[in-house]
């Protein structure tokens, strides 16, 4: 690829999911990077000794990823005269917002650009249109990156159309149907004994059945970037989808999207007065939602997670009423790629609930999805059969001793192993 041309500095390994996601994204660019792990504040001389040896490798742009305090973008700036570019990560219940005030308000003589948060793929693409002032290259390719990215729009509005043609500013008028013209008819005897020529009613052509839902077939441990990404759109724009996880299939949907939640339980014929438990991606996560984490809880979860474990919380005072109206919430990290796939592309908690309706045993294929669901799915993801016949355990820590309320996947005696204080309910 020769030299690289943006450097990457990020405070924390804990920040990296959200660089390869960016990577991943404008991969077509092909663009030439070098990434580092460094703090401001724990590891400042490594700091300034990756910036000069970046800047000899030819680095010519750098991004600086931080949540928090976010002084590294600040500080990457104040040893070089390259351009920096700031991306504010949401890390505390601030939800990213002091870092973004720490970036833009640089003291003079120190610029940091800085982009929205979380968004180290704006901060790459900024990156390479400063690069490509004098690569023309690269240029071309930001130019074909940005016409598919075009393309793809024109292509969804196409399908919207096809499907719901009436919605277009000018809808098309419809076209009368011609009359068939009439065959001929032979001569009638014109004797009182003539025969009767009968016609035949003129019934309609049935209309073609409408088609299932797509089903995605991916690799369960290599699953497709443009797969996962389908997916995770369609659950931000508020549709349910069905996915595999470490257990079984599950119906899924975005936990802060009140209508999405309330369809999903319509779907599944679940009352409301039953929580959906959520599934996050990283103990970064979890630590958002839950304020106190008991520490021997915590010693289990990394020993357990990810895994077929459902722990009940404290449910956070103002967020997720629609997934529970009750002051508890479940929440686990499945141990399933493409499950993590999807929910780190969504960059949400998802409410998942087992595919079929209540009553009826939990789908292990994608077929089975279809089966009990048809076109009320959105999208299945169908990545094989699931190995295990048994959902999750759900283990309360909302006092003590905790509580397992469901045996499932992981039994009495193996939670026992990793935590003593728990009872059976």
């Amino acid at each position: 690829m020769g030299e690289p041309a943006i450097g990457i500095i990020i405070g924390s390994k804990s920040d990296w999911h959200l660089v390869e996601k960016a990577l991943e994204a404008v991969a077509e660019l092909n663009l030439r990077c070098a990434a580092r792990i460094a703090s401001a504040h724990r590891t400042p001389e490594a700091v300034m000794r990756w910036i000069k040896e970046a800047e000899e490798a030819g680095v010519q742009v750098f991004v600086a990823v931080a949540g928090m305090a976010a002084a590294l973008p600040g500080v990457v700036s104040a040893q070089t005269l390259l351009p920096v570019i700031g991306v504010p990560v949401e890390a505390d219940a601030l939800r990213g917002q002091d870092a973004l005030y720490s970036i833009v308000q640089m003291p003079p003589g120190i610029p940091v650009a800085a982009v929205g948060i979380n968004s180290v793929q704006n901060a790459l693409l900024l990156a390479a249109e400063i690069i490509a002032l004098h690569d023309c290259e690269l240029r071309k390719r930001l130019a074909a990156f940005r016409k598919n990215r075009m393309d793809k729009i024109e292509t969804e509005q196409q399908e919207l159309m096809n499907r719901f043609p009436h919605l277009a500013l000018n809808p098309a008028p419809a076209k009368a149907q011609e009359k068939p013209k009439a065959a001929p008819v032979a001569p009638q005897p014109k004797s009182a004994s003539a025969s009767i020529i009968s016609k035949k009613p003129n019934i309609p052509a049935a209309s073609p059945a409408p088609k299932s839902r797509q089903i995605l077939r991916v690799d369960p441990d290599n699953p497709s970037f443009e797969a996962i990404e389908r997916v995770a759109d369609a659950i931000l724009e508020g549709k349910i989808v069905a996915i595999p996880t470490d257990t079984v299939y599950g119906l899924a949907c975005d936990s802060t999207n009140e209508k999405a939640v309330h369809k999903l339980y319509d779907i599944k014929g679940r009352k409301e007065s039953k929580p959906i438990p959520l599934l996050i991606d990283s103990m970064k996560t979890l630590s958002r939602l839950v304020r106190k984490i008991p520490k021997d809880v915590e010693e289990m979860l990394d020993e357990l997670w990810p895994g077929a474990l459902t722990v009940i919380f404290p449910k956070p005072e103002t967020m997720l009423s629609a997934v529970s109206n009750g002051d508890t919430i479940g929440i686990r990290i499945p141990d399933c790629t493409v499950a993590l796939g999807v929910i780190n592309m969504a960059a949400r908690p998802l409410a998942v609930t087992s595919a079929n309706p209540s009553g009826q045993p939990p789908a292990r294929t994608a077929e089975q999805v279809k089966e009990y669901f048809g076109g009320k799915v959105d999208i299945i993801l169908d990545a094989g059969e699931m190995r295990c016949e048994l959902v999750s355990t759900v283990l309360s820590v909302i006092k003590e001793p905790y509580t397992i309320l469901r045996e499932g996947a992981l039994s009495f005696d193996s939670l026992r192993y990793h935590i003593k204080n728990i009872r059976k309910g």
